[in-house]
């Protein structure tokens, strides 16, 4: 039998007066992937004591012509994971 591997993460309580954005910025992640996380409707209101998976934050990183997102990030889900979208050009701002 195989065994389990778990990626680590960090959990954040919902406070009152959090909002995704304000939520988004102190973890150094988009709003876009924070709520794609979590699979919530973007820019969903938030209730106190909600527990929210915050994404692996990254260094920004300017796309550079012939890069590609697997060499930046390891794999497609990673980089979908770090910036909320699988969008990739020369000239982009990403994280890595």
């Amino acid at each position: 039998m195989q065994k389990l591997q778990f990626l680590p993460t960090d959990v954040y309580v919902v406070r009152e007066g959090d909002d995704i954005e304000r939520v988004a910025r102190a973890a150094n992640v988009s709003p876009l992937a924070l709520c794609k996380c979590n699979a919530l409707p973007s820019f969903s209101a938030l209730c106190p004591g909600m527990l929210l998976v915050l994404p692996p934050s990254g260094n920004l990183y300017t796309v550079q012509p012939g890069d590609d997102m697997v060499t930046l990030c390891g794999s497609k889900e990673r980089f979908i994971a770090l910036n909320g979208t699988a969008a990739f050009y020369p000239g982009q701002k990403v994280r890595i």
